[in-house]
């Protein structure tokens, strides 16, 4: 696997260059704890997810902000009463949330809580994806990935292999992991880095795609190359179709779950309280 370092003062070269009336270009927050965001194509929206203090605490501090796709925020409190929201996917007229041990189907138009499954045996959830069929949702502390289907929730697989999964994308036959690695400590650094995993569908077999990668957050997909993320030191880095791994920029710690739409990378960081939206271009 070929490795290529970038260095600081050269690492927006993958990044276009937008003028200062850019609308793809901007921060927004404060937030408390942004994890994840997502766009809403239908509505023309963004949805952050706010945890809201600790993202282990069942507290009821969680929130669902709305902005507008040039950075504004529509309605900082969209929904309320959630715990600790992480990850986040459309399946028809709902967005589903991974909320701890729960998952929450929300009506995208209205914004009310439709239910909430609660999942025997959950943790952690953190991550969820979907390609309008399913939905599939992480759990970071046990090892395990979950699957939505016809509203109804099923272990799908568990696995020392996913070394405590977080980011997930589905990515044709088959779904990719961000994995944060085995031997977490207490402060959630680990004994050994993760990896980028892909999962067969049909087979359910594991294979690491990019090994010793880091502590992973966010999957991402912008034309032929992934994106991936470090949460503990800020690196984003770059994969591309021939396996090149490209360390692209290193953001403060606490990049959160990265996402696209587009060419438009979506950018949380908890630790800073910021949503960033980036143009990515996809030149090495």
């Amino acid at each position: 696997m070929k490795y290529v370092s970038v260095l600081t003062a050269a690492l927006w070269t993958s990044f276009a260059t937008p003028a200062a009336a850019d609308p793809f270009h901007w921060t927004a927050g404060p937030f408390d704890m942004p994890e994840s965001a997502i766009f809403d194509a239908v509505q023309d929206r963004i949805i952050l997810s706010v945890i809201g203090g600790h993202p282990g605490a069942a507290d009821g501090d969680g929130t669902l902000a709305l902005l507008s796709p040039e950075g504004e925020i529509l309605d900082p409190q969209w929904v309320t009463g959630l715990d600790a929201p992480k990850g986040m996917a459309i399946l028809g007229d709902s967005l589903l949330v991974a909320d701890l041990t729960r998952l929450h189907e929300v009506d995208l138009a209205s914004g009310e809580i439709l239910r909430s499954l609660e999942l025997e045996g959950a943790s952690f959830l953190n991550d969820v994806t979907s390609d309008g069929a399913q939905a599939f949702v992480s759990d970071l502390m046990t090892n395990r990935i979950w699957r939505y289907h016809g509203g109804e929730m099923t272990l799908w697989l568990e696995a020392d292999a996913l070394a405590h999964p977080n980011g997930l994308l589905l990515d044709g036959e088959r779904l990719l992991v961000g994995s944060w690695g085995s031997g977490m400590r207490d402060d959630f650094t680990t004994e050994q880095p993760g990896a980028l995993l892909s999962v067969d569908l049909a087979t359910k077999a594991v294979h690491p795609l990019v090994p010793n990668l880091g502590n992973l957050d966010g999957v991402a997909r912008i034309g032929e190359t992934l994106l991936v993320n470090d949460w503990i030191t800020g690196a984003l880095f770059a994969i591309a179709a021939d396996g090149t791994v490209t360390l692209k920029t290193e953001f403060p710690a606490g990049l959160a779950d990265i996402s696209a739409h587009g060419d438009r990378l979506f950018l949380p960081s908890m630790l800073e309280g910021s949503l960033s939206v980036l143009t990515y271009s996809g030149r090495k």
